[in-house]
């Protein structure tokens, strides 16, 4: 089933009969391809749907011309944000079966133009596979801890995924309920957990890494991973209080600069559920974590201008949020060649090319 047929279970809140002009479901659509194409705020979306009517038409009834600004705005003010999340979801599903997603990354992002007291969202992302598979909107960053229990009950993860996350999951009853589902935990492992994170040290003292390997740091410098694990938990007295507790990890990193000494960065520790988890396929998956902050957090603020957007009404920016993640699914997902970035430019250049993704997510309408 296309994206269209998910959006179309997305009930109107608004009363039937009356001066309603246009469907829910062409708003809907209108905003996601406008968002694909450029658009940044309701305005443009207004002057997308007008300047592009003659495409639409061809798929969408649209009897009363484009919709205006205004009508985008009172939707995504009004819309339930719930029932817009869970058609997003059942899309994804159908996208992305269990089985396929092998770690999904989980982290928070403040959108800081929505006001003094910004909307913070909490996503999941498939590493693998770059696509956004859900979000929960929290009151805060001081509030992230909250909103993981909800993103994780939004996730199937029967299939055996293992979940990354930061410091602020490495609770008890977050890694019990990633079990309870099917999953696996990794989780960062820092002085939130004081008990644990002194014999996690102790328990890898001594133990000579297994696994090293090079890459690129920040600003593309050369960084040395050495990995070592430890999977003897007999003497870890808090292991009883994590579920599973199969592995503890010990992540060094010397950055190498061509120019000056090496720089040894701060020791790390992980903790995870992975039974036969080895040092080669701990650091694939911390390092794949911040693929959540570089496919998803840094293409939604500066290939789709998160960011930049000062819309300030808390229900319609977290439904605008979820326009944009799925913009970044779709152009994920588009088989064509080139970068987010130029299929965006394409999709706003080439009628054609949006006649053809039109097509395409009518399908089984």
């Amino acid at each position: 089933m296309s994206l269209l047929t998910h959006l179309a279970q997305v009930p109107d809140f608004r009363q039937p009969g009356g001066n309603l002009r246009h469907a829910l479901l062409d708003i809907l659509v209108i905003s996601v391809l406008a968002v694909l194409s450029g658009a940044d705020d309701f305005v443009e979306m207004a002057t997308f749907a007008e300047r592009k009517l003659p495409v639409l038409r061809r798929h969408l009834a649209l009897e009363n011309g484009p919709p205006s600004h205004d009508t985008f705005r009172r939707v995504f003010q009004q819309l339930d944000a719930a029932r817009f999340n869970a058609a997003f979801l059942s899309w994804v599903r159908q996208l992305l079966p269990a089985a396929v997603a092998e770690q999904v990354c989980i982290d928070g992002k403040t959108l800081r133009g929505s006001g003094p007291q910004p909307l913070h969202l909490v996503s999941a992302l498939a590493r693998a596979e770059g696509l956004c598979l859900a979000q929960v909107a929290g009151a805060g960053k001081g509030h992230e801890l909250a909103a993981l229990p909800n993103v994780l009950a939004l996730l199937d993860l029967s299939g055996g995924a293992l979940v990354s996350l930061d410091a602020l999951g490495c609770q008890p009853e977050v890694a019990a309920q990633i079990v309870e589902q099917g999953g696996d935990y990794l989780l960062a492992l820092k002085h939130n957990q004081r008990g644990l994170r002194a014999e996690a040290e102790r328990a890898l003292t001594g133990v000579s890494p297994a696994h090293e390997a090079w890459g690129w740091g920040a600003g593309n410098v050369p960084v040395r991973w050495q990995v070592a694990v430890q999977a003897d938990l007999r003497w870890v007295d808090e292991a009883g209080r994590w579920p599973r507790l199969a592995t503890l990890v010990r992540v060094e990193a010397l950055r190498c600069p061509p120019a000056g000494e090496p720089q040894a960065q701060p020791v790390r520790y992980y903790l995870s559920s992975r039974n036969g988890l080895t040092a080669a396929q701990a650091l694939e998956a911390v390092r794949g974590h911040w693929a959540i902050e570089n496919q998803l957090h840094w293409h939604l603020d500066v290939t789709l201008a998160e960011d930049a957007h000062r819309l300030r009404d808390k229900q319609a920016v977290e439904n605008v949020a979820l326009v944009r993640k799925m913009a970044l699914n779709l152009l994920r997902a588009d088989p064509e060649p080139g970068s987010l970035k130029v299929k965006r430019k394409r999709l706003a250049w080439d009628d054609t090319f949006l006649d053809r993704l039109l097509a395409q997510l009518a399908e089984c309408v």
